[in-house]
């Protein structure tokens, strides 16, 4: 049986929850550099976007997209690759939802600004690129710009941050909290129809959560351009089949919808991450607790996005740049800078069960830490 709640911690003492000795180390910590102190240390070129550079890497990934759409054709169609086909399609379905999600880091850089100087292109690309994965661009835009200005805050992050235990979780946090494992390809539709930290959704210009006046007409369009993407799809669907456009088209949507869950939680999630309320949050602290991941290989062409300390605390630096920048960062961070090398599916399971065991917190928590679970610490002693 669960014993009696700890007692009450002495006036003026922070409320600390989870890994005690950790969270009352981050209450107790000197000052962490301001965001002026570190963006001083960063080459200027690091925050100049090339539009050609930009355009270079939608090529390369429109290129593999085409190629391998060309090797699907081929194999339902070649007489000599024919009896390969039902061997080729599971290599296509995971490369191929690859690419799509590498297409997403893109429209990602159009959102943050940092495709190129130009708000109008940086509006069509998203729009292009985005539109063509079923993401409605500005709503997305929007709503991301709330998750970087809160990272770490868990009372406005917008997404796997801790609940308290007087507030109601969505429907959709509930789910993702309880069956991560078995809904990562569906948590990120569920995230845009139906919101995570309240009932939102991302099509709903009229969304009061998400969206303000001004930026109503701004969904709007966003919104036309996903449902004209998806009457595409319609189409193709009239045309050819809908097996058709399940095998090629969302059976690779799906497993990139998964790569956009699990690299979002790893960025965030794991045994040790801190999370503050307001009162105790500030913009670097809290943009500190992201993590940087190791993808291998898969690095480059998913554009770097796992050197995500440096992206969350400057978002406007190019994906390009950010290796360099970051490596101009970490010697002035020193611990500060969260990085993890350990291996990325071993990782996910062990931080998604520290995270599932531990993310309601009570009510006026100051310092959250999550804390490792048993086979957890046993991996960190």
């Amino acid at each position: 049986a669960a014993g009696p709640p700890p007692p009450p911690p002495p006036a003026g003492a922070p409320r600390l929850h989870g890994d005690l000795p950790k969270a009352a180390a981050a209450a107790a910590a000197a000052p962490v550099p301001s965001l002026a102190e570190i963006k001083a240390v960063i080459p200027a070129h690091c925050f100049k976007p090339s539009l050609a550079r930009s355009m270079a890497y939608v090529a390369q990934d429109a290129a593999i997209i085409g190629g391998l759409y060309a090797l699907a054709w081929a194999f339902a169609n070649v007489d000599g690759l024919k009896k390969f086909n039902a061997a080729f399609l599971p290599a296509f379905w995971f490369f191929q939802g690859f690419m799509f999600w590498a297409v997403f880091v893109l429209g990602h850089d159009c959102g943050h600004g940092s495709f190129s100087r130009y708000p109008a292109i940086n509006a069509f690309m998203g729009h292009l690129l985005h539109s063509a994965i079923l993401v409605p661009f500005h709503s997305w835009r929007i709503s991301h710009r709330t998750h970087h200005k809160n990272t770490g805050n868990y009372e406005k992050d917008q997404i796997f941050h801790p609940y308290t235990e007087s507030t109601p979780r969505s429907k959709t946090a509930s789910i993702v909290a309880d069956e991560l494992y078995f809904v990562l390809p569906l948590a990120y539709p569920l995230y845009l129809l139906s919101g995570y930290a309240r009932p939102s959704n991302h099509l709903n210009p009229n969304d009061e959560y998400l969206f303000t006046d001004s930026e109503r007409p701004l969904i709007r369009t966003s919104a036309a351009c996903w449902y004209a993407m998806l009457a595409l799809l319609g189409g193709l669907a009239i045309k050819f089949g809908l097996g058709f456009v399940v095998k090629y088209y969302f059976v690779p949507y799906f497993v990139y919808c998964a790569w956009l869950a699990l690299v979002t939680f790893l960025h965030h999630t794991r045994p040790g991450t801190k999370w503050y309320n307001t009162k105790n949050w500030n913009y670097v602290k809290g943009n500190l607790e992201s993590i940087d991941r190791v993808y291998g290989w898969f690095e480059y062409f998913h554009h770097d996005i796992g050197t995500h300390v440096v992206h969350h605390l400057f978002p406007a630096i190019p994906h390009y740049h950010l290796r360099e920048a970051n490596a101009a960062v970490k010697p002035m961070l020193g611990d500060l800078h969260n990085k993890s090398e350990e291996d990325i599916v071993e990782s996910f399971f062990v931080s998604y069960d520290a995270w599932r065991k531990s993310n309601v917190i009570p009510d006026d928590t100051d310092v959250f830490v999550i804390p490792p679970v048993e086979k957890a610490a046993k991996k960190q002693d």
